[in-house]
């Protein structure tokens, strides 16, 4: 295999990410976009997404392709629509990024069956549909060498406990498993599962809620300090390039160390 198959670069590829209006998914999106590719971000609310298409045109070149597409995963029908569009609208993807998702602190003798149903509505069941479109797409591909990715956003969260998070926790360690058996059945076909688990990260959210807690659970990290949306984003453009073209099954902890102990 030739160097040109493993590069970083993304050029002519074209990436469908979830959950990409802000956050870790923008920062994915924004990462992508300086790799070379094509993006469509995906969300539920048109003026986050709007706002971050423009912030995405701004980095990209005059002849990439950035889109949006409002989607609630939590909806088959609105799951089929959105990859209606990918197919009419957008083309053959290259690269599936499952990063639409959320948690709460809720203690377990808290728990309500609501709470515990959406959570598993939105982070397991949503990610199933998106990932099963994609996957079948992408499997019946036309040119078998062509880069095939799919990259779910996990957590180190599934990987430890943390009291009040056993709702997130159990959807995420669902997903690290999804992936695993995903990535075997579907190594045949040429297509790449792997999992990308953030530890705590700076987005412009958490630092809103309470800035005071997220830097004292910060300054716990071994690296001294929480992870960009930057690190998020040069990890899962390794992960969905041809430079991971021998990487599957895997997931990959970009976390300075934080589920070290």
């Amino acid at each position: 295999m030739t160097n040109e198959h493993h590069t970083l670069a993304l050029d002519g590829q074209r990436a469908l990410i979830t959950g990409a209006s802000e956050g870790i998914g923008l920062g994915i999106a924004q990462a992508m976009v300086r790799a070379g590719a094509d993006v469509m971000i995906a969300a539920r609310r048109r003026p986050q997404l709007e706002a971050a298409q423009k912030e995405l045109q701004n980095l990209a070149h005059p002849d990439q392709n950035i889109e949006i597409v409002e989607v609630d995963i939590r909806q088959p029908e609105s799951v089929a629509a959105m990859f209606e569009r990918v197919d009419s609208e957008f083309g053959e993807l290259n690269i599936f990024v499952a990063n639409a998702g959320s948690g709460s602190m809720v203690p377990f003798l808290e728990m309500t069956e609501e709470i515990w149903q959406s959570t598993l509505d939105l982070n397991l069941n949503g990610t199933f549909r998106c990932c099963h479109q994609a996957a079948t797409r992408m499997a019946t591909r036309a040119d078998k060498q062509q880069n095939a990715a799919i990259l779910v956003v996990s957590s180190v969260r599934a990987l430890g406990t943390r009291p009040g998070t056993i709702h997130y926790a159990t959807t995420k360690a669902g997903l690290n498993q999804f992936v695993r058996v995903a990535a075997y059945e579907l190594a045949g076909a040429g297509v790449r599962v792997n999992a990308l688990s953030p530890g705590i990260t700076a987005t412009p959210m958490a630092l809103e809620r309470n800035p005071e807690t997220f830097a004292k659970m910060a300054a716990t990290v071994p690296l001294g300090h929480a992870g960009s949306v930057e690190d998020m984003g040069a990890a899962a453009v390794y992960l969905s390039s041809p430079a991971a073209g021998f990487v599957t099954g895997v997931n990959h902890i970009v976390d300075g160390g934080e589920s070290l102990y």
